[in-house]
């Protein structure tokens, strides 16, 4: 299933760069081999492309989709995208009884590699903001801290999520008196 949100920002980018590039919807539909009734549809929300129009849609606007997708990282115009707990999207992937899946985190991600660890963090650890060239997925497995990104402080409590670019400075800070545990996932961007 695919979170409406994102849908939207699909259509939206592409009626964007349709227009950028100073297309009509027939000029696309001829170049790109879709009917125009689908283009609008595409535009307006109201269905989602296969993935072999999708691609023809992007050849016929000249844009590639690492260059299609690279605005679109994040979905609320911040430098990380928080998860509460009680925000996570349960999905059936299973047939068997006691399977219970939830989305945390579904993000396209470009030419980059992964690294998945946990975290524990001492009561008052210390550190100093870092930066990489990616971007990081931060999962609250027990306790609660403090995350500096940039000049904002988020706090985090177990179950809480929290995805962002880290080419902001960033650091987590545990004031509590118990240890922190979290599951990290760094996407690095390879050159």
């Amino acid at each position: 299933m695919i979170d409406n949100e994102v849908v939207s920002r699909i259509a939206k980018k592409i009626r964007s760069v349709r227009l950028e590039k100073n297309y009509t919807i027939q000029q696309l539909a001829l170049r790109s081999n879709v009917s125009k009734g689908l283009l609008s549809k595409v535009e307006n929300s109201r269905t989602i492309p296969s993935l072999p129009v999708f691609i023809m849609i992007l050849q016929s606007l000249d844009i590639s989709l690492k260059e299609f997708f690279e605005e679109m990282v994040l979905l609320n115009g911040r430098e990380y995208l928080l998860v509460k707990k009680g925000e996570c999207t349960s999905i059936d992937r299973e047939a068997g009884a006691g399977f219970h899946y939830q989305y945390i985190l579904s993000q396209n991600i470009p030419n980059c590699a992964m690294e998945a660890m946990l975290l524990t963090l001492d009561p008052g650890a210390k550190g100093r903001p870092t930066t990489t060239d990616g971007y990081a997925f931060q999962y609250i497995l027990s306790g609660s801290c403090e995350y500096q990104i940039n000049q904002e402080t988020i706090r985090l409590d177990e179950g809480d999520s929290i995805y962002f670019n880290t080419s902001a400075p960033h650091l987590p800070v545990n004031r509590s008196r118990r240890k922190v545990v979290m599951l990290v996932v760094s996407f690095l961007l390879s050159k």
